[in-house]
């Protein structure tokens, strides 16, 4: 009798949401079975205890779209997968990359259906993307053409990224080293010259006078104050992990101040990858599903899912997106050309990236301004800072005098 091992998998169910679970089986194949036999379509399968890592290793989102961009220009070239992907595995630096080739190139050889094989083996930050867009690809002839696509979109969100961190490097970059300039003042200058000030027996003037309260507070209470700012982190992290926070953190961003550059972002991505997958010739049902689940946002799911049934109930797609709140106008209208036109993909694409342009176009002149604004909010502070630690130094050297 077969030994009864242990198996964690992850697996879709009917409605594309990830559900994960244990079960006992005498084998991996078995175990496939198993899990197939409760309507689920499995994404991997692994002993039990090795289910938290995928077992090709993870990709860098560079590494993932260089990958699959030369995957496509070897396609193209005239290579079969297999050959191609042996090449890439050849001239890998990185024992990362060389796992994910041989992984995708076992699991192809081995029988396993394109979409799944990439869907395991890129990880799960592109498991539903590249899942739908590689099945749409071989449905319609051009394999390559999806992978490239896929690359791009992973592209643009590094792209999306790095323009984020540099725009706000500078003025976070100001802003520490102010607080680190009062920090200094306060902790190593005053506690210096306020015995002084005390022994000469004069009254300070009052911004000398309330930066003296201010370092004997932190210096008093600066343990109980540290103590208090962890403890305060702590509690925003474990409030964020278990989603207490994330509903309204992000319908404050989606219906706050920030809403049309978020909105731009977050509905600017859907519809890139919602139009590449119907490009690629996806269904539209699965297009939308698959592109929703592609969301980060909780509450743009939600208020996305809707339009997925009425597009089954017949309404049109340019007016289905009209009716979600805050999604951009400016998609909903390229959407209704597309619709006329039969070029619906192209113009979901086309709209998604003015938006997401827009918003970046935003948050650099957002920052640009914010530097020059922050260093003289900021310079001025410091100036009355300056002057105040100056006309106490004044005023000590008057009294030595007299």
């Amino acid at each position: 009798m077969a030994e009864v091992r242990a198996f964690a998998y992850s697996a879709l169910d009917g409605r594309g949401r990830e559900r994960r679970g244990a079960l006992e089986a005498a084998s991996e194949a078995e175990a496939y079975m198993l899990v197939r036999g409760e309507g689920l379509s499995p994404i991997w399968i692994k002993p039990a205890g090795k289910a938290g890592k995928v077992a090709v290793g993870e990709l860098r989102d560079r590494e993932c779209a260089d990958l699959l961009a030369n995957l496509a220009d070897l396609l193209l070239a005239g290579a079969d997968i297999r050959t191609a992907l042996s090449i890439i595995a050849a001239r890998a630096d990185r024992p990362a990359m060389q796992r994910v080739c041989q992984g995708l190139s076992r699991d192809i050889g081995g029988g396993e259906a394109l979409d799944r094989a990439f869907g395991r083996n890129l990880g799960r930050r592109h498991q539903a993307l590249a899942s739908a867009l590689v099945a749409a690809g071989e449905a319609s002839g051009d394999l390559p053409g999806a992978l490239q696509r896929i690359a791009q979109m992973i592209e643009a969100r590094l792209k999306l990224q790095e323009q984020l961190v540099s725009v706000l490097a500078y003025p976070g970059f100001v802003l520490l080293s102010a607080v680190a300039a009062v920090l200094v003042i306060l902790l190593v200058i005053i506690p210096t010259l306020a015995p002084l000030m005390a022994d000469l027996g004069g009254k300070p003037p009052p911004v000398m006078n309330l930066m003296i309260a201010a370092s004997a507070g932190l210096q008093d209470n600066g343990a109980v104050l540290l103590v208090a700012a962890l403890a305060l982190a702590a509690l925003l992290v474990t409030a964020f992990r278990a989603g207490w926070l994330t509903r309204p953190f992000e319908r404050l961003l989606l219906d706050g101040l920030a809403r049309r550059t978020v909105s731009s972002v977050v509905y600017g991505g859907f519809s890139i990858a919602l139009g590449s997958m119907l490009t690629a010739g996806a269904p539209m049902g699965e297009a939308l599903r698959l592109a929703t689940r592609a969301v980060g946002f909780g509450l743009a799911r939600t208020r996305l899912e809707t339009v997925g049934i009425k597009v089954r109930q017949g309404e049109a797609l340019s007016t289905a997106l009209g009716e979600v709140a805050g999604f951009p106008t400016a998609i909903v209208r390229l959407a209704a050309v597309g619709e006329a036109s039969s070029l619906l993909g192209e113009m979901l694409t086309r709209g998604g990236l003015l938006e997401e342009e827009g918003a970046l176009r935003r948050i650099r002149t957002v920052g640009q301004l914010a530097g020059p604004a922050l260093i003289v909010c900021l310079g001025a502070f410091l100036g009355l800072v300056m002057a105040g630690l100056l006309s106490g130094i004044g005023q000590m050297g008057q009294m030595s005098i007299s």
